[in-house]
């Protein structure tokens, strides 16, 4: 990679960063592939699990605030809100990052098979893959329980689509002739009219890095810069040199670089810069099947969980393999509707869920030990996991 920039940013709420792991509490946030039940886990302190109702079994995304869970109910069309109990508390002086007690808010949003969730600073976006709607809601007033959409945007037909808020802008997919991915990405200004398109064919899986919004296409990647009002598209070919029958499907999002990364086939990844006007593709190959992964608090780091059960650290910058872990989870199978482990980071952890085995498994970032499993029973899958100052628990 030739042009990634390293950007200074604030560090952010769910993610502070202290030199020594004696300083950090974690909290696990983990939802049921099988049950619909969300579970609360603060390892090693000795409380007691907090569980609650789900709509259905939920995928799990951590709001703008860092402090507010998603949960996003697909069969049963639901969208609720839980508190992590993840507070900032003002001490004078300074602020420290507490825990409190987690609560499940009152407000729901409900439509057609929810799916894909986006955000931005204060806005988040559900798309209704059973209806081709996109709603937008203000995160401040989700977080109070008022789940109700402030712009609701209808692309005419029920399709798997995507829209990412971008300050009084949305980037929406427009629903395909026929059946299949959509081909085509919109901007969409605050009063709901249409003010640019790009083409991007099959298009599967987003990403955001230093005011750039990245899709993944067949044949390249729509790149819009948001720093222009309203967001400027363009579109980046895959180099000619990329490895054959692949294209991305899904994007990790950096917080202090420009360097976005995604997968490409079952085991290579691809990292890129969306500022560059060629891109700077770089390949590397991962040593077996993904199935999951996530990057560091700052981005420059990866974690990935393979199907042998390995978890590999490798470099978010150039793709390098920087250590692994043999036996974290058992081998898992890679036929559609397996249910896979997923990974989350926070702080000087790893914390990768193993439906099979019905725990969480805890790994430290930097030597790759394994420091806990978490039984929880079911099948837990997706999960978020969050760090606290250790003497400011409550």
């Amino acid at each position: 990679m030739k042009r990634i920039l390293t950007l200074t940013t604030a560090i952010a709420l769910a993610a502070p960063a202290f030199a020594h792991d004696e300083d950090l509490r974690y909290r696990l946030v983990v939802a049921d592939a099988e049950t619909p039940q969300v579970h609360v886990v603060d390892p090693g302190s000795g409380a007691e699990t907090v569980s609650f109702d789900a709509a259905s079994p939920a995928r799990l995304y951590l709001g703008p605030d860092g402090r507010h869970a998603w949960a996003v109910s697909r069969e049963a069309g639901q969208v609720q809100l839980l508190d992590t109990g993840l507070v900032e508390e003002d001490h004078g002086d300074h602020s420290a990052i507490i825990l409190q007690a987690p609560v499940l808010l009152p407000g729901t949003a409900s439509g057609e098979r929810p799916v894909h969730f986006n955000m931005d600073a204060a806005r988040v976006a559900v798309f209704w893959d059973g209806a081709g709607l996109a709603t937008l809601h203000d995160a401040s007033a989700a977080a109070e329980g008022d789940l109700a959409p402030v712009m609701t945007i209808d692309t005419g037909a029920a399709h798997h689509g995507v829209a990412v808020p971008v300050g009084d802008f949305t980037i929406a997919t427009v629903a395909p002739e026929g059946e299949g991915l959509p081909d085509t990405l919109a901007v969409i200004g605050p009063d709901g009219a249409e003010v640019s398109r790009i083409d991007c064919l099959n298009l599967h899986g987003e990403g955001k890095a230093a005011g750039f919004v990245a899709i993944g296409c067949e044949d390249g990647v729509a790149i819009f810069d948001t720093s222009a009002t309203p967001p400027e598209g363009r579109f980046l070919a895959y180099p000619s040199d990329a490895p054959a029958e692949g294209m991305i499907r899904l994007l990790l999002s950096p917080r202090d670089t420009t360097a976005l990364i995604g997968n490409w086939g079952g085991t290579h990844m691809v990292i890129f810069d969306p500022s560059s006007e060629t891109g700077d593709f770089a390949f590397s190959e991962l040593p077996a099947p993904r199935m999951a992964w996530a990057l560091d608090d700052a981005g420059m780091n990866g974690f990935a969980m393979l199907a042998d059960g390995r978890l590999v650290r490798f470099s978010a910058l150039t793709g390098r393999i920087l250590g692994e872990a043999e036996g974290v989870t058992g081998a898992y199978a890679m036929e559609r509707g397996v249910v896979r482990p997923m990974v989350a980071v926070a702080g000087h952890r790893v914390a990768v869920s193993d439906p099979a085995a019905g725990q969480v498994v805890l790994v430290d970032t930097g030597s790759l030990e394994i420091v806990e499993r978490v039984d929880t029973g079911g099948q837990p899958q997706s999960l978020l996991l969050l760090t606290a100052e250790a003497e400011h628990v409550h």
